[in-house]
């Protein structure tokens, strides 16, 4: 039986906004609804601290990445990857990050950047941070800053510094690809 697909979108747009947390970012809010112009199911708002203009396209692709990762995790499919141009909103944010970066094979850094998603998620204390967060937004529909904030307390309140080296991934969690 294939999973409600509210719930899908429940941690799809969980892995968006846990990884932005991660990464330093404060979401502001989290919904299922799409907005207004959009054909996309669910939305995550984040605000960001500045940074130097190579950081802030590698956060929004990983940010961007962490979505699809996060849904076929779910759904027991990360060995489909490949499948990644299927999350339209969310391609076209990785392909402009990619484009911007000045390493000659965008290929390799978006290995890199799936690793660094999956190393992020993978680790089991932050897994389970990541499904309260989808379970309160497929409850709620939305989530504001405040219940936010209670949901993704600051790195380190818990005990669990995440990182995002892929080497702290089990490496059958994290089977990058390194040509």
């Amino acid at each position: 039986m294939a999973p409600d697909p509210d719930v899908v979108a429940a941690y799809h747009e969980a892995g968006h906004a846990f990884l932005a947390h991660c990464l330093g970012g404060r979401v502001l809010a989290v919904s299922l609804e799409p907005d207004d112009d959009d054909t996309e199911q669910g939305r995550t708002s984040v605000a960001w601290p500045r940074a130097p203009r190579a950081e802030q396209q590698r956060r929004s692709a990983l940010v961007a990445l962490a979505g699809p990762v996060a849904e076929l995790h779910f759904r027991g499919e990360l060995d489909q990857l490949d499948t990644l141009s299927a999350w339209r909103a969310d391609w076209r944010e990785v392909q402009r990050a990619l484009a911007a970066q000045p390493e000659p094979d965008p290929q390799r850094v978006l290995r890199r950047w799936l690793a660094e998603v999956r190393a992020a998620l993978c680790e089991p204390a932050a897994w389970e941070r990541l499904c309260r967060l989808a379970d309160a937004l497929e409850a709620h529909g939305s989530l504001d800053a405040d219940l936010l904030d209670e949901l993704l307390p600051a790195t380190g309140d818990q005990g669990d510094d995440l990182s995002l080296d892929p080497d702290d991934c089990d490496a059958s969690d994290a089977a990058a690809d390194d040509d």
